[in-house]
């Protein structure tokens, strides 16, 4: 019995000696993925996002052509209608069932790209997915992975 207590009370230190190493590395360690720079966070298309989703988000939205609305409703910056995607038929290249319904505006002058989608949620009527255009004319997220 004496045995099993010993062998028990070497395998609790070494445990939480193991433990202490663990914490003592974690804490040295340099961030292994920097977060790196984007270039939405370093322009006003977070300003421009806020104005869409107060249009988005009022009481008075229509049912349909919620883009057509959405550019006449904005007077600075311009917005254009997203170009359709041949390989779906739609304003979108991704076939997932979020981006099924959509339609989309385009700011060339200042890359951003805006989509609208209907939304499943009762509160809200449309979703509103946005990015900064680099060199594809859609955003990475909506590439089919």
């Amino acid at each position: 019995m004496t045995y099993l207590y010993a062998g028990l009370g070497i395998a609790m230190i070494s445990g939480i000696a193991a433990m202490m190493q663990i914490g003592n590395n974690i804490n040295t360690l340099i961030p292994l993925s920097v977060l790196k720079l984007d270039n939405y966070s370093n322009s006003p298309l977070a300003g421009y996002d806020r104005q869409i989703m107060k249009i988005l988000y009022s009481q008075t939205v229509p049912d349909n052509d919620i883009c057509t609305y959405v550019k006449n409703s904005i007077s600075s910056p311009k917005y254009e209608d997203g170009e359709v995607f041949v390989s779906t038929g739609t304003q979108s290249p991704s076939t997932h069932t979020i981006f099924s319904r959509n339609c989309s505006l385009i700011n060339k002058s200042n890359k951003h790209r805006v989509i609208i989608t209907n939304s499943s949620n009762e509160a809200y009527k449309y979703k509103m997915f946005s990015c900064y255009l680099e060199i594809e004319p859609f955003c990475s997220f909506e590439i089919n992975k």
